[in-house]
């Protein structure tokens, strides 16, 4: 970072918004400095290949509207790099110790997915609602014994929020769909980021602590110093957003802390175990094969794991909770979200598989000052505050990142709104 005040542009964070925004201002060939608060870039992107001497995403690993998402496409481009796959979904269901064909399961997920299409769709709902999505499922569907494992499927381990806290309207009044269907990337999500925005300059360990809007430019006050300029363009999270890590000076306009608070953050966390080979082999468990274990627990939130076995034909198997579960392992530490995945495991496939496991690692998102969560998700009753949160500050504060974007939570949806918060900068300073 250079000590003037030549600066057009500052953007707060190196996640897929914050490269975005940088690579477009650089483009366009503006004076633009990247600052990133963590040792990395990629945000809640990231692969890790330390922990199993194998690519594994921390967080986002899901490729989602494959045929148009803009880094699959780039991944394409250098097959040379990188194996990108459509998802070829394939199941193993378990209801205790007996495996089940899954057709019980998957009514119930087909009845709950037809709900939320019905009240996210305003072509077949006229009649706006924003309201929990618990309220708008029929009682016979709540009370079937395979409900709970559903719910943690399309609720918990997709939204990253229970049915009592997700809104449909979130969909019906900001989600658009620019694609369809879902892949992998062999060499992990955070890989293909990290070089689809390869050799953009970010100064890491740079931790925004004040943006000060008082003046006719910015000063953002970092643990590395001063840094001045006309714009800054912030991509951190609403959950970081919403905590006391970033001041802003004088106060922002009341409707934007609104957002923040309620377009909140999710809660959903990945649990990995690496087995033997000889696992694979002994269960007859194929490549991708998604497990589900029937939830019996009475709790008012269910309390689930949802697996993706031998993931990229590995000997890596994922296994996700979300909402009020996954925080609720996250308080016990990462020790507890092991224990619980392995007893699941236990209790289809019995103790055997003990003697099968190399190594396992827990994320724990919402413990990370940094991010405080996984996705965003609009509370009941507070989707419209999404416009808010897009809205800049006295021409001189824009906001960008999935929360943003109209493909929320996904991290091409980041990627996009980076771009047009950079162009949008460009052209209300006509820099």
């Amino acid at each position: 970072m250079k000590d003037s005040s030549d600066f057009d542009v500052v953007v707060i964070g190196a996640g897929a918004a914050g490269l975005s925004a940088t690579s477009e201002l650089l483009k366009k060939s503006k004076s633009v400095t990247c600052i990133e608060a963590t040792n990395k870039i990629g945000g809640r992107c990231y692969t890790d290949n330390s922990i199993y001497d194998l690519p594994c995403d921390l967080g986002a690993h899901w490729l989602h509207s494959l045929s148009s998402n803009q880094i699959a496409e780039y991944g394409k481009q250098h097959k040379e790099d990188f194996e990108i796959y459509k998802i070829e979904e394939k199941f193993l269901v378990y209801d205790g110790k007996m495996q089940a064909d899954g057709n019980d399961l998957f009514a119930i997920i087909d009845k709950l997915k037809i709900l939320k299409e019905r009240f996210s769709n305003p072509e077949l709902n006229k009649n706006f609602i924003d309201v929990p999505f618990s309220e708008l499922i029929p009682n016979a569907i709540k009370q079937h014994e395979w409900y709970h494992t559903a719910h943690q499927a399309i609720g918990a381990c997709l939204e990253g929020v229970d049915f009592n806290n997700f809104t449909t309207a979130d969909a019906y009044l900001n989600f658009k769909h620019n694609g369809h269907g879902d892949g992998f990337v062999k060499e992990g999500y955070g890989t293909l980021l990290a070089h689809y925005r390869k050799n953009l300059p970010v100064n890491l360990n740079t931790i925004a602590n004040e943006i000060n809007w008082s003046g006719p430019n910015l000063k953002i006050e970092t643990n590395q110093g001063t840094i001045k300029a006309k714009a800054c363009i912030v991509t951190a999270s609403t959950g970081v957003l919403n905590s006391d890590l970033i001041n802003f000076k004088p106060l922002l306009p009341l409707e934007k802390y609104e957002a923040f608070a309620g377009i909140s953050l999710g809660s959903y966390n990945h649990i990995v175990l690496q087995f033997k080979e000889d696992f694979y082999k002994h269960f007859n468990i194929q490549k991708d094969e998604y497990f589900f274990s029937k939830i019996n627990s009475l709790s008012s939130f269910p309390k689930g794991c949802f697996g993706t076995l031998k993931l990229h034909n590995s000997n890596l198997s994922y296994f996700d909770v979300g909402g009020n579960f996954a925080l609720e392992l996250e308080q016990e530490g990462e020790k507890a979200s092991i224990d619980f995945v392995l007893n699941t495991l236990r209790s289809s496939f019995g103790n055997t598989i003990d003697k099968y496991l190399i190594k396992a690692h827990a994320t724990l998102w919402g413990k990370n000052k940094f991010f405080g969560g996984s996705y965003s998700s609009a509370q009941p009753g507070k989707a419209h505050l999404r416009n808010s949160l897009k809205s800049s500050v006295a021409e001189k504060i824009f906001f960008a990142g999935e929360a943003i974007s109209s493909n929320y939570a996904t991290v091409h949806g980041a990627d996009l709104s980076g771009k047009d918060t950079a162009l949008k900068v460009i052209e209300v300073l006509k820099l």
